[in-house]
């Protein structure tokens, strides 16, 4: 049975109310908030559903995907399995085509605004974006669609956020003598 909530997880990995309870106090102490804050904490994780995470890659080395596999405090299975659900990431999914296309595009219409996206790697503009398309589309246009429904998005590592290594750079002649 896989846990719908983060409480069902700890549930399934033996832990007890009273240690439940003691996370919850010491989430609150790391976020600065008053003990009063606890039961609010408690009852968040309790019935709130797992966060979505849509993991997009675009012009990347999957560097970061890498990391994410070698992880092991907590292991990917833990954050997949536990902590997050993860609907969709071209890489690990088990889903390809057009049924990982429909996993994309189900996570943008049914959780508008309620999913985190992680985008890898640069996203190429110039043009329209054609110089990199998925599924016939340009990248460029799936980010604005996927990032723009979502609740927040993270751009992870330095091709997200610089453009660095897929953008043409003109490398200047070594000086002779």
């Amino acid at each position: 049975m896989e846990a719908d909530t983060l409480f069902d997880a700890l549930i399934e990995h033996n832990i007890s109310r009273r240690d439940f309870l003691k996370f919850c106090s010491a989430m609150a102490a790391a976020l600065g908030l008053s003990a009063s804050y606890v039961p609010r904490i408690a009852h968040a994780l309790e019935t709130k559903q797992k966060p979505i995470l849509v993991w997009l890659e675009i012009q990347s080395c999957t560097g970061d995907t890498e990391a994410l596999l070698r992880a092991s405090k907590p292991t990917v299975a833990e954050i997949v399995l536990d902590i997050l659900s993860l609907d969709y990431h071209e890489t690990i999914m088990a889903a390809a085509g057009i049924q990982a296309e429909k996993s994309l595009a189900d996570v943008v219409k049914n959780h508008k605004g309620k999913y985190f996206v992680a985008i890898e790697g640069s996203i190429p503009t110039k043009d329209g974006g054609v110089y990199c398309c998925v599924g016939g589309r340009a990248s460029v246009d799936i980010v604005r669609e996927v990032c723009g429904s979502a609740l927040a998005t993270l751009a992870m590592g330095t091709c997200a956020c610089f453009g660095a290594f897929p953008t043409p750079v003109r490398i200047p002649p070594v000086p002779s003598g």
